[in-house]
């Protein structure tokens, strides 16, 4: 049984108290807030999904694939305030708040959406005559307001801070860092060199150790880029203070303006393509969700590995690997706060599936 004991001061007051979250005068404004509740009625959330594939043999140990794929995400978690107000051109005041006792009262609310549709054509080669590879062409549309205000990531669990909790469509869009156009190839070659193959079949000791066992594989990566949410924190356009609960909202796009610069590191995006909105203007900015396009990305990585019988039951072996053999230079994405220094400047390059710079590797093994 657990035992709890108080104790009292000479003045009679309680040595241990809990301060109290509202003011003395309930009259005025509180300033406590609370972050993060369940709501009672909390659903989980689901998600459908279908899908419809063709396959046709292309003969020559090829075959083709296309498909289709389908899911719709329901229920999906977001972030709200409970004492937001509706936008309004008077300013924030927090008598006006449903609970003006309470500052922000942020709780889990399921009312988001994703919606994802990708059509594939893919053609694949089993091994044969020493070559085999699979070549893959996707095209997305991926869209969402899961991720709140400007989304940073993937669609995932968790949510995070909607901009209207009044109107959950206005961050509706392209899911960030998702690629429309993605083309990927991988392929494995044994050079038609040495005793057997196609050339030099019937090459003498020395020649087939020099010129026999090579094999070539290697992975191309071509995709356009991430989609990209422009922001600014300097100015409060709603009139609800969501810009100090967020942290961030969205600016106005300006009409008739390219949103890229010369697609340069220093000026990849145009900062005349946005404006930051006035304060108290009844609406928040109309930049909408994923409306721009990072940079895309272009790596080609290889390997290049040699075989050596060393008897009829263990095999050694030396290569190299190259990622980004031709190193070419793939930008990270840009400064996306239009506030800020260096709004639209890209300081960093791409570091996945082999994009950054060129890294070579070499590796020798046994195996028996």
């Amino acid at each position: 049984m657990q035992f709890f004991g108080q104790q009292y001061g000479s003045n009679g007051n309680p040595v241990l108290s809990f301060p109290s979250p509202f003011p003395g005068d309930l009259n005025t404004s509180g300033g406590q807030s609370f972050y993060y509740a369940f709501p009672v009625e909390y659903k989980d959330p689901t998600v459908m999904q279908w899908n419809l594939s063709f396959e046709r043999d292309l003969g020559y140990n090829m075959g083709l694939r296309l498909s289709y794929v389908g899911s719709h995400g329901s229920h999906l978690e977001t972030m709200v305030d409970l004492n937001q107000v509706h936008p309004n051109t008077t300013g924030y005041d927090q008598q006006t708040l449903p609970f003006p006792l309470w500052g922000v009262i942020q709780s889990v609310y399921n009312g988001a959406e994703s919606n994802y549709n990708a059509m594939t054509a893919e053609v694949h080669k089993r091994f044969s005559n020493g070559l085999q590879f699979q070549s893959s062409y996707s095209f997305t549309r991926d869209l969402s307001n899961e991720a709140g205000a400007a989304p940073g990531g993937f669609v995932g669990s968790g949510g995070s801070w909607v901009t209207d909790r009044f109107h959950l469509g206005l961050d509706y869009g392209n899911v960030a860092y998702d690629r429309r156009h993605r083309f990927l190839t991988t392929y494995l070659y044994e050079l038609p060199f040495g005793r057997g193959k196609r050339l030099l079949g019937n090459s003498n000791g020395f020649v087939n150790a020099a010129f026999g066992g090579w094999e070539v594989a290697g992975v191309v990566l071509v995709q356009s880029g991430p989609f990209l949410t422009p922001y600014q924190a300097s100015t409060d356009p709603s009139g609800t203070n969501m810009i100090n609960v967020v942290g961030l909202t969205r600016p106005d796009v300006v009409s008739g303006v390219s949103a890229y610069g010369n697609r340069s590191t220093s000026n990849y995006l145009n900062p005349a393509a946005w404006a930051i909105p006035a304060d108290n203007i009844g609406r928040f900015g109309n930049a909408p969700v994923g409306g721009v396009v990072g940079p895309g990305t272009r790596a080609v990585s290889l390997s290049l590995i040699k075989s050596i019988s060393i008897s009829e039951f263990a095999k050694f072996q030396i290569g190299a690997q190259v990622t980004n053999l031709f190193n070419h230079r793939n930008y990270d994405v840009p400064n996306m706060e239009l506030d800020a220094d260096g709004f639209g400047t890209i300081t960093s390059l791409q570091k996945a599936e082999g994009s950054g710079p060129r890294a070579m590797q070499l590796t020798a093994r046994i195996t028996f």
